[in-house]
């Protein structure tokens, strides 16, 4: 096992392939920052863009399927949550250049630890099992063969990270009342420490795009763009 940071720079390096790279990354996160300390030139576009967070990534503010960028503008695609609609599916193609690639994750966390099952008993479990990412990315006729690495790795948690983890994995939508159960349950569970220790998987899935050198078309007139330099 390898700590969170550690594990999180390289799970960045494999996603976004193996030369410096233009990457686009999807939604507001940790893995775009490591990107851009390892070199790469990092966008991160999403209707969760509200501030700048890193003094080298570009921020877009961007909502819908569509994506407000230009045909083969990337090298690479960074989808922590990869969305199954073929139409984000296909978008993502289009703003790939030839040979780049499409990435994402999919976390599991280890129930045998018991602070995890008593978790998992108060939140609840969601109601509807996602697709798996390797099959939406498969079924598109889009991109290639897929590959993929595991990454076994610790994280710390302290109350604020639990609370985002309840609100993550529980049923949908996760109420006030669940969530002071879930501190009740940390101050019995941490009353000297203060922190938890979780255990997850994450396995790591990258695909080539198929397809060749084409013209570029301006970005979707129907998206807003909006440029927090």
């Amino acid at each position: 096992m390898v700590d969170h940071d550690d594990a999180s720079a390289r799970m960045a390096k494999w996603l976004a392939g193996d030369r410096l790279a233009c990457v686009l990354h999807l939604g507001d996160g940790t893995i775009a920052y490591h990107l851009a300390d390892q070199g790469h030139e990092v966008v991160v576009a999403g209707d969760d863009v509200r501030s700048r967070r890193h003094r080298d990534v570009l921020y877009v503010r961007a909502s819908g399927d569509r994506l407000p960028f230009a045909e083969s503008s990337f090298d690479a695609v960074v989808a922590p949550h990869l969305s199954e609609a073929p139409t984000a599916l296909a978008d993502i193609a289009r703003v790939l250049r030839p040979g780049g690639v499409v990435s994402t994750i999919e976390r599991s966390h280890d129930d045998s630890l018991p602070w995890v099952r008593r978790l998992r008993e108060i939140v609840g479990e969601p109601g509807h099992a996602e697709r798996p990412a390797i099959d939406s990315l498969g079924g598109t006729g889009l991109f290639g063969e897929i590959e993929s690495t595991d990454l076994a790795q610790w994280q710390t948690l302290d109350l604020a990270g639990l609370l985002r983890l309840a609100s993550e994995i529980g049923r949908q939508p996760v109420s006030e009342a669940t969530l002071a159960r879930v501190k009740d349950a940390f101050s019995e569970v941490t009353p000297h420490t203060g922190h938890l220790r979780l255990r997850h998987r994450t396995r790591c899935l990258r695909a080539t795009v198929l397809k060749t050198d084409e013209p570029s078309a301006p970005p979707p007139a129907e998206t807003l763009l909006f440029d927090l330099r």
